[in-house]
């Protein structure tokens, strides 16, 4: 086998299918030298910002650059890069001048400190670290820092559950640039693809929602409340590449719909679709007020953790200001629930993944093997690349996934 990611993924398969359907993967168990070994866990994300005034620019203009999912090549990105800017920048500031600080680093780092305690309960030289693609810190001055610190091995997990080439690709291909160039990291790296089929995580979702929801909506019964879950869209020009994403997404709706038969789930997109020039998944969470009021929802929980581990612009402004208002007009009350940041059962489900990729888990690829050479940059991110059991699921998988997805 030519590719070695394909094949790594092909050796899997069973396991993978295993652990998609709630079979867990040991992570308890290690030696005395994995013990004394520093690991580090890339928490990974596109990231977000605080201040326009000075963040703004370079964080459209990185994003434009780097983003698999604008339909333009690489090449000719630098050569529109301030048309682009100029193009989106009043659509994308007025939204931050509505929400303000989105302190998505801020509730990032948090989120890592409560990781960090979990992963320290299984291996006391463990540590977690965040890192973003569009803005600081960027992911190879994250990795830079664990280099820094002696991690010998690295785990990169995506903040949201599922694999795209352009959420989890982008985390890895920046991880094998930055690999690339720094030759003197004799360490492993591993790269987990995608976990929201894993039933502890539909688990976790259900028992933080059923919590926030109790909280924001007391003495309402589920009966009466109706839940809205915001997820991260994609253009449709991505999905038709192979990108599993929005397959993912919908697995993991329709197993929390048999989980929840007491609520009414509904599930939207949240489509960065500023930038012109590409079709992106339907439907947007604005989208479904209609249906909504028709199905007599009088009390709606807004939830973007599907995606978003932390608040991000897309769940402060394209939730809780558009579809809120939206709803408001159509007499319906509702209200963003919060996100994981620090919530202790996702931080000890994140713990034991991180563990597990280093075990070899089938949800993880080896980027890189403990003093050998990496992956070339574009083995795992590029739009079209094959990982078995994980993107083209519609061709490669003949286990219900895609009908599952269907029923959503």
């Amino acid at each position: 086998m030519k590719n070695p990611v394909i094949a790594a993924t092909i050796v899997s398969t069973a396991v993978t299918l295993a652990v998609a359907c709630g079979a867990q993967v040991p992570s308890s168990v290690q030696s005395t030298e994995a013990q004394a070994q520093k690991i580090g866990l890339l928490f990974a994300s596109h990231g977000d910002i605080n201040n326009p005034d000075k963040e703004l620019e370079n964080y459209i203009k990185v994003s434009f650059q780097k983003n698999v999912g604008i339909p333009l090549p690489m090449w000719t990105r630098k050569l529109i890069e301030d048309p682009a800017y100029r193009l989106s920048v009043k659509t994308v500031r007025s939204q931050y001048d509505v929400i303000g600080a989105t302190n998505y680093y801020e509730n990032s780092q948090l989120q890592a400190a409560a990781i960090t305690k979990e992963l320290q309960k299984l291996n006391p030289n463990a540590k977690a670290y965040v890192g973003f693609n569009f803005t600081a810190p960027y992911i190879e001055d994250t990795l830079e820092q664990m280099h820094k610190d002696g991690v010998e091995r690295i785990v990169i997990v995506n903040k949201g559950a599922q694999f795209s080439y352009a959420s989890s690709g982008e985390n890895m291909e920046d991880a094998l640039k930055w690999l690339k160039n720094e030759p003197s990291y004799n360490g492993e790296v591993y790269g987990v693809t995608h976990y929201g089929q894993d039933e502890r995580f539909v688990q976790v979702m259900e028992s933080s929602l059923r919590e926030d929801i109790a909280t924001a909506f007391p003495n309402k019964k589920a009966s009466e409340v109706c839940i809205l879950l915001g997820s991260h869209g994609l253009p449709q020009w991505l999905i038709n590449t192979g990108d599993s994403a929005i397959s993912q997404m919908k697995q993991t709706v329709v197993a929390l719909r048999k989980r929840m038969p007491d609520y009414k789930i509904y599930h939207g997109f949240l489509n960065d679709d500023f930038f012109p020039g590409a079709k992106w998944v339907a439907p947007t969470t604005e989208a479904l007020v209609p249906e909504m009021v028709k199905d007599g929802c009088k009390n709606v929980a807004l939830d973007g953790r599907l995606s978003f581990t932390t608040h991000h612009r897309a769940t402060l402004y394209d939730m809780n200001v558009v579809v809120k208002e939206a709803l408001a007009k159509n007499g319906v009350y509702s209200l963003l629930l919060p996100n994981f940041d620090e919530n202790r059962e996702h931080a000890e489900f994140i713990a034991n993944l991180t563990l597990e990729a280093l075990n070899r888990s089938p949800l993880s690829l080896r980027l890189k093997p403990m003093s050998g050479k990496p992956l070339e940059p574009g083995s795992v991110g590029k739009p079209g690349t094959i990982l078995f059991g994980v993107t083209h699921l519609d061709k490669t998988m003949e286990n219900g996934w895609t009908a599952a997805a269907n029923e959503e």
